[in-house]
């Protein structure tokens, strides 16, 4: 199972081809799977070339952090303008806009989620070498990301409506305050950190989820296979101890069914392997003993 030979190389000369045209190029290959094939002519229409075979371009580390930037940057400037009338808003005692809030934010947020998804279900769809409708693809990734997004940004809104109260609080114990004073009340509901804590967490549910449609992708179309979804860690300094020990484990061992994040801010990802939860099991298990095995001899344990 997995991508047929010379696959990347017939899809770098496409790319170089719509590229030196500049506008979107059909491509006839006997290599480049039918699905595939209309899923990126379609997705030159829409982005353009470049944008279409991006993920050729960068290895999906890199991908991701764009990603990240991305979001953080447009959530970062929808929380600094609302920040200031927040401010304003507690100051004169009025009633803060926050349907005006929450629909910047799903504005921002819901087509980054749907094309974070659809890129991740192509890259690991390519990777497994398995084929599918490209309608059902797109329409299950703007489903998700319609409904998972108004919940999200109805949580963001209502965690910010919680800290605003208690900043009215404050201005009211505290005379004398001034609308710097208050901004910096509201800080934590506003600045950049949220913004960078916001995007880290649901570009990694993003991924996940693509995921999660390609493992039901599979089941649906060929039943006979076996497909396990299994938690990947970054594996550098700055994976927790709460994450360190997910690392390779099958679904079958997660905290939660629906994959990572395990907790804001997380860098996990999932994919999939086609072997059963048992098989992964076992091997995960035996690597966790090993771990153990190694930190009482280091004496971390």
């Amino acid at each position: 199972m997995g991508p047929p030979d010379g696959l990347y190389e017939e899809l770098a000369r496409w790319r170089d081809k719509a590229t030196k045209r500049g506008k979107a190029t059909e491509f006839n290959s006997d290599i480049i799977p039918g699905w595939l094939n209309a899923e990126l002519v379609a997705a030159q229409e829409a982005v353009g070339p470049d944008a279409a075979f991006s993920f050729l371009k960068q290895v999906p580390l890199s991908v991701r952090m764009a990603a990240e930037r991305r979001i953080k940057r447009k959530i970062a400037e929808i929380l600094a303008k609302h920040k200031r009338r927040a401010a304003q808003a507690i100051r004169r005692g009025d009633e803060f806009d926050y349907n005006g809030l929450a629909d910047e934010l799903r504005a921002a947020v819901l087509p980054e989620m749907r094309n974070l998804v659809m890129d991740n279900v192509l890259r690991l769809s390519v990777e497994a070498g398995i084929t599918f409708d490209p309608t059902i693809l797109n329409t299950e990734a703007l489903r998700w990301a319609r409904e998972y997004g108004y919940d999200l940004v109805s949580g963001l809104t209502e965690t910010t409506r919680k800290q605003l109260q208690e900043a009215v609080t404050a201005f009211v114990q505290t005379p004398g305050m001034t609308i710097g004073n208050i901004e910096e009340l509201i800080e934590p509901a506003f600045g950049p950190v949220r913004a960078e804590m916001i995007a880290v967490t649901e570009t990694t549910r993003a991924y996940s989820r693509a995921t999660n449609e390609l493992q039901e992708l599979i089941q649906a179309e060929t039943p006979e296979l076996t497909v396990t979804r299994v938690n990947n860690t970054m594996q550098d300094e700055l994976v927790c101890d709460r994450c360190g020990p997910l690392e390779g484990a099958p679904e079958s061992e997660w905290p939660s069914p629906d994959g990572p994040p395990w907790h804001p801010n997380c860098r996990c990802s999932s994919s999939i392997r086609f072997e059963t939860p048992e098989q992964l099991g076992k091997e995960f298990r035996r690597r966790q003993r090993d771990r153990i095995a190694w930190m009482k001899e280091q004496g971390l344990l």
